[in-house]
């Protein structure tokens, strides 16, 4: 696993780079689980993987999530009956956190404005018990397929969809909450020796974080227009990039005196790990799972 000397320079001053270096190579990102709560209950899911030979423990964060891995050692979890009866949702454990921070209930109105693949999509509506009123957008057709049928599969009925580009997001309506999971490096995908992390250490490049927090800014400005008085947008991101993540945010907040950070966060009680001290920024050698990066802003 090669990494280039900028890219040592840069994650050394964010990180204690020996440990980051450590777990991206030893270890793949840890597999979890959230429990379709929609159609089936944690006992009866966890009674049925449990008899197939997998493991669960409970993720710290999310009440329906398992850090899940098999007695034989199979990482194949997505091949599973359980799987394609849609008792649950294959997502990574950081990106649980997102959808629990919405401050939602079942008469909400929900924006997703990057919604494919589905995984918070689909958690947003457990939030919500199917009612309310959850707007899933997806502009790529592909990958809108996908997302439709992993909704189907889960038995996601209070979803309707749009098709537009994030970036010049506009309709005539308002929400009380929006879920910016934006497009980004993805740096924090760097875990383990596989095919990803090569690409992605190879194409890794300052001028290219650049030219995607342009379009995360662009995001954030397009959202505003759609967010009512005293709405929440959570913004994430599975970049380990400041330029995509805290620093975007903070030159936001700068620039609209109209919105708040949210600080000292907790999901569902817990208090999630961080590298800063405003936002939720995990990086891999914490849980062994996937970076992550989230912010929550209000209109006040």
């Amino acid at each position: 696993m090669k990494f280039k000397e900028k890219f040592i320079d840069k994650y050394s001053k964010l990180t204690d780079f020996e440990e980051y270096k450590e777990s991206v190579v030893r270890n793949f990102a840890r597999k979890s689980i959230r429990i379709n709560t929609l159609d089936y209950t944690i006992k009866e899911v966890k009674k049925s993987l449990e008899r197939d030979g997998w493991l669960l423990r409970q993720i710290p964060w999310c009440r329906t999530g398992f850090f899940i891995e098999h007695s034989t050692g199979r990482r194949d979890i997505g091949n599973t009956k359980q799987h394609k009866k849609g008792m649950f949702f294959s997502q990574g454990a950081p990106s649980m956190i997102p959808s629990l921070l919405m401050n939602i209930s079942g008469k909400a109105k929900v924006l997703d404005m990057c919604a494919a693949p589905g995984g918070k999509t689909h958690h947003l509506a457990c939030l919500m018990n199917n009612k309310g009123y959850l707007l899933a957008n997806e502009p790529n057709n592909f990958r809108k397929r996908i997302l439709k049928l992993n909704l189907e599969r889960c038995g996601v009925e209070n979803v309707a969809f749009d098709s537009q580009n994030g970036e010049d997001y506009t309709n005539n309506e308002k929400f009380d909450a929006i879920l910016i999971d934006a497009p980004c490096t993805g740096s924090g995908l760097i875990k383990g020796k596989i095919a990803r992390t090569k690409k992605l250490l190879r194409e890794w490049n300052p001028k290219i974080t650049t030219k995607y927090a342009k379009k995360q800014r662009w995001m954030l400005e397009a959202a505003i227009k759609h967010l009512r008085k005293h709405g929440r947008i959570v913004y994430s991101t599975c970049s380990m990039e400041p330029e995509e993540d805290e620093l975007l945010v903070d030159d936001f907040i700068k620039d609209h005196d109209d919105f708040k950070l949210l600080k000292n966060i907790r999901v569902e009680g817990y208090k999630v790990k961080s590298s800063l001290k405003d936002y939720i920024k995990i990086w891999p050698q914490y849980y062994d799972t996937n970076g992550f990066f989230v912010a929550v802003i209000e209109r006040k």
